[in-house]
């Protein structure tokens, strides 16, 4: 776990194990694991409330990221597409320019929900799968992703949404400038491709691209996720 300040609430053997409602022995399993964060003061187990509460919540984040992959790999039909983003990696406003500065700003939810440490990194990865072949679909609409999955540093599946209104050159095979974009993030490569099936069966519908174009905020694009 990282290392961070302590909040100098600390607890006994027995009140942790009433904390997390378990039996003293199954906590001493855990520390002979080097599965809990604790410390030994004078022959007794200390634990810091403020470290235990850090370290429940990142066992709760593990286990859903973990559920959501498993469950893109065996039935990708029972994760909806609005299970994989959340307001935070939503833009509604992306201002136009180059696609480099494009997908600098689209991927910075990322970098932000500590699923990327080097965003220049990143981004010149996108910028290089862009080089290879646009990820563009035409229609407005463009893909984002790095051309190796596994070259992402979690399983997480994630997908970022962002509208650029006036729209970005992006080699588009219609020759039309996309507006609306979906970064694909994953490092597990069935996902990868299931997300993309899904987001393209998703876009068979016209009606839902003009839709995303006049949403006034990331709540919106939830409820046109949700609805679809």
């Amino acid at each position: 776990m990282e290392n961070t300040a302590l909040s100098g609430n600390l607890m006994t053997l027995s009140e942790i194990a009433s904390y997390l409602k378990v039996a003293e022995k199954t906590v001493l399993r855990m520390i002979q694991k080097d599965e809990i964060p604790c410390v030994k003061i004078a022959s007794q187990w200390r634990f810091d409330k403020g470290l235990i509460d850090q370290w429940i919540i990142s066992k709760m984040h593990r286990t859903e990221t973990d559920e959501l992959t498993t469950l893109m790999q065996k039935d990708a039909d029972s994760v909806p597409l609005s299970r994989l983003t959340a307001e935070d990696f939503i833009l509604t406003d992306l201002p136009p320019g180059d696609p480099e500065t494009l997908l600098s700003e689209l991927s910075k939810p990322l970098l932000d929900a500590g699923l990327i440490s080097d965003h220049k990194d990143f981004v010149a990865k996108l910028i290089s799968r862009e080089n290879m072949i646009s990820t563009s679909l035409g229609r407005g609409v463009a893909m984002p992703h790095i051309r190796n999955p596994k070259e992402n540093p979690s399983s997480r599946p994630v997908v970022v949404v962002g509208i650029c209104r006036e729209g970005i050159e992006f080699d588009a095979p219609d020759g039309q400038p996309a507006k609306v974009f979906f970064l694909i993030y994953t490092n597990n490569e069935i996902a990868h491709l299931r997300i993309i099936s899904k987001i393209n069966s998703f876009l068979r519908n016209n009606d839902v691209i003009n839709d995303f174009l006049t949403v006034e905020s990331p709540k919106d694009v939830i409820r046109i996720l949700l609805k679809e």
